[in-house]
């Protein structure tokens, strides 16, 4: 796709709804106009708020018709936005993602401000995050809570390079280790907190997930058997039970259906202080437990 045709000259204006109009062929109109503004204003274009909504501009340069017009083909072959741009926001922060990685949800950010929120006041907590992904929660805490060490766990090697790039800001106080969390770990500390956003959706729900969902992130960060949907909620209470101190505490994003079931499984392995928590969509989503 090439936006703006040879020897005539169209300002922001028209290249914004020209891009929407492209769009279009895949997105709602109000989608397609909210997409079409963050490719202009964010990066790899990243133009000002002034170029992309002021009329009377040149053109835009040929390098940056030929990046936009193969993000625009990208887009419409159903790649999610946050690949295409190569990143996503999350706590305020922009972390680097793609192919391979999980892409950080709003909802998550609510878990964090539960543990900032119960650990803001104490001193050097140590953290452990399992299955990090993109590492957005232990970049995220490691931002807002800065006495904290952190451990981010993940089985990918994707995962692990992307973490390793969105944690580098905190200059070593997150660790960043390959390890699977079904299996019993060794070499760390004692904890005070342990979080997990695993995998918690039954291939069974697989249907009613949008495309660029199901077709693009990668299958071992979304999926678990239909008959085991609790397998990552069990071994990270086998987890939080070897390595969690005393008053430490577990906290997990969960999969809305199977709120009771997780807080039943909590309970059932010894953990008190149970407690299930609505996310931003008054949705049933986060689990906290005390050992």
């Amino acid at each position: 796709m090439y936006l703006c045709r040879q020897n005539k000259r169209r300002d922001m204006a028209q290249i914004l709804s020209e891009l929407t109009r492209h769009l279009q062929q895949r997105y709602p109109l109000e989608e397609a106009r909210a997409i079409a503004r963050r490719l202009l204003k964010e990066p790899p274009m990243e133009l000002s708020t002034t170029q992309v909504f002021t009329a009377g501009l040149e053109e835009l340069p040929v390098s940056k018709q030929i990046l936009l017009g193969s993000m625009v083909d990208r887009l419409l072959h159903g790649e999610p936005l946050q690949y295409v741009m190569g990143h996503e926001y999350f706590c305020g922060r922009r972390l680097n993602v793609g192919p391979g990685v999980l892409i950080p949800r709003p909802e998550t950010q609510d878990l964090v401000d539960w543990i900032v929120a119960d650990e803001r006041m104490k001193n050097a907590p140590q953290i452990l995050d399992a299955c990090t992904g993109s590492g957005c929660i232990a970049a995220a805490l490691a931002e807002a809570l800065p006495t904290a060490a952190l451990w981010a766990l993940d089985l990918s090697d994707a995962a692990i390079s992307y973490a390793q790039q969105n944690t580098l800001f905190a200059q070593n106080r997150v660790q960043v280790l390959k390890a699977d969390i079904l299996q019993p770990l060794s070499g760390l500390p004692t904890l005070d907190i342990l979080v997990s956003n695993p995998p918690y959706i039954p291939y069974e729900e697989c249907v009613e997930m949008e495309e660029n969902v199901k077709n693009w992130e990668p299958g071992m960060a979304l999926f678990v058997p239909d008959d085991s949907p609790l397998k990552f909620y069990q071994a990270l209470g086998l987890r939080g039970k070897e390595l969690l101190r005393d008053g430490g505490a577990l906290y997990v994003e969960i999969n809305r259906r199977f709120g009771a079931e997780t807080v039943a499984l909590f309970q059932a392995q010894g953990y008190h202080q149970v407690e299930l928590r609505n996310d931003r969509y008054n949705q049933p989503r986060m689990v906290k437990a005390v050992k």
